[in-house]
């Protein structure tokens, strides 16, 4: 079992970007647990048993993973852009951007569901690298999110949005992703 590192300290006062800093950091400490064996694959130090046995947890560490990346986009996407596009539009910029990587998260997650779903006993060492592949990508693309949304879309909500908004915006993201 891995432990979870020191813990990071909050880069932003708000109560509303606290809630969001706090999710990420859980959700990266959930992305560890499976990236671990991401790169495993990626060194090539499993036999194909061992790769069979590492397919699974790998599978259920991704679906443990899911219903609190999914509660957290959710939350992003039905309070935090709607508020932030009011003031910077959706149709292109970050908001948009923001949701158009959530949906590749998605994807890549799906496609790795999918390519995992049943026996996977019959799968080569070289098969299992490439469905591992989908972990890999979206892992890379859900923490350079991660970044983007703590360096462009959070200092928005700080600068831009009126302390009411910023106010009703952490009474709406104040809510379990568990």
């Amino acid at each position: 079992m891995l432990m979870m590192a020191e813990a990071r300290s909050f880069k932003y006062d708000l109560p509303a970007l606290r809630v969001l800093e706090n999710e990420h950091q859980y959700l990266s400490y959930l992305m560890d647990g499976w990236h671990t064996i991401v790169l495993a694959f990626e060194r090539d130090i499993y036999t194909e048993e061992e790769g069979h046995e590492a397919l699974q947890s790998l599978r259920k560490l991704i679906i443990e993973f899911i219903e609190p990346f999914k509660n957290h986009t959710e939350k992003e996407e039905e309070f935090l852009f709607p508020l932030l596009a009011q003031y910077v539009g959706n149709d292109q910029g970050p908001v948009n951007a923001t949701e158009e990587e959530h949906e590749e998260i998605d994807a890549y997650i799906g496609h790795f569901l999918h390519h995992t779903l049943g026996d996977v006993s019959h799968l080569s060492l070289a098969d299992m690298k490439n469905v591992v592949n989908d972990a890999a990508e979206a892992f890379e693309v859900i923490t350079v999110h991660f970044v983007k949304e703590e360096s462009i879309l959070f200092p928005m909500v700080n600068n831009i949005l009126r302390i009411e908004e910023q106010d009703k915006l952490y009474e709406q993201l104040y809510t379990p992703i568990l």
